[in-house]
Formats: structure tokens, sequence, C-alpha cells
């Protein structure tokens, strides 16, 4: 009887292993298994992230060309204002320059010339630039003041001419900033190319 004890204790032993040997079998699989869809979810997430984070790094580098383009684009053309309105005032200056030679009274005589009927017209000068031209613009000019022509002076005038009607109907401007403001359209294509054209 003891070896029937023995027996069945051993059975229920053997039984009670195999089982257990079974059911943590199966909970090693299903570990496994529940690890490695922890595997398969992390990588997918991991992958996710990655490239979230590239679409991000992607926009940020986009934005940053932008910004430095937008930037580049504002220096160029402040730069071009700044050098626009010193070549401006440059020009201005040289006008003025060349209004306060001679070449003011050869300039007013080519005007004067080329006006049809001089006898309805006048010529207005800056007081400073009448006083120190007057003489000499009227021996240049003696035959069509002779016609009528008459030279005067206008206070309000800093530099250059005016051809006027002498009913003050109309004129034509020759002050140093009209005449600068004429020529700027030669002059600034030329320009433009000459000091922006490595910049484009």
């Amino acid at each position: 009887m003891a070896q029937q004890i023995q027996d069945l204790v051993a059975s229920i032993r053997k039984d009670g292993i195999e089982v257990a040997q079974k059911e943590a079998a199966q909970i090693i699989a299903d570990a496994k298994a529940q690890a490695e869809d922890l595997i398969r979810e992390a990588k997918k997430e991991a992958a996710s992230l990655l490239e979230k984070a590239q679409r991000e790094m992607d926009t940020r580098d986009q934005s940053a060309r932008s910004s430095l383009q937008q930037a580049s684009r504002d220096v160029q053309l402040s730069l071009k204002k700044a050098i626009s309105t010193q070549l401006d005032r440059l020009l201005v200056e040289q006008v003025e320059k060349a209004y306060t030679s001679n070449d003011l009274i050869t300039l007013i005589g080519n005007v004067v010339a080329s006006l049809g009927d001089v006898k309805n017209h006048e010529v207005q000068l800056g007081q400073k630039d009448f006083e120190k031209f007057a003489k000499n613009l009227s021996a240049e000019l003696s035959s069509a003041i002779k016609q009528g022509l008459e030279i005067k002076a206008i206070p309000s005038l800093a530099s250059g001419f005016r051809i006027a009607e002498k009913n003050g109907a109309s004129f034509y401007n020759f002050s140093a900033d009209e005449t600068a403001a004429l020529l700027k359209p030669f002059l600034s294509p030329a320009i433009e190319t000459i000091v922006f054209s490595s910049a484009k």
C-alpha cells in the first residue's frame, strides 16, 4: 500500500509538474508574443516620431532658408535705396556746380536759341546767379534782348534758371533739382547695372 501511495504521489507530482511546465511554457509563449507586440509597436512609434522630427526639421530648414532669402532681399533693397539716394544727391550737386560756371551762360543761350518767339519770354535767374552772370548773359543774348527777351532775378530760385512766358502762363524749369530729376531716369539703368549686376 505504501508503494501505491508513493506511486500515486509520484503520478500526481509528475502530472502536476507537467501541467505546471505546460502552463509555464504557455505563460512564456504569451509573454514572448506580448513582448514582440510591444517591440513592434515601439518600433512603429519610434519610426513615426523620427518621421515627425524629420518633417519638423525640414520645415524649420525651409523656414530658415526663406527668412535668409527675405533678409538678403531686404538688404539689397536697402542698399539700392541708399546708393540711389546718394547718387541723386551727387547728381544734384554736379548740376549745381555746372550751373555756377560759365557753362550756364552757354546753356541758357542754347535754350533761348531753340525758342521760336523770344519777345514773349524772359530768362529768370536766382539773385546770386543774376548778379554773377547778368553782364555776360546780356552780351550772349544781345540779339534776343533786342527782340524783346528780358532777364530777371527771382529770389525764390536757388540755382539754375527758368524760361518763362512774360504773362506767367507757363515756364520751363531748369533748376538743379529739376534738371537732376530729368537726367536721373537716363542714368539709373546704367548705374543699376554696374552696382547690382553681381548681386543678382
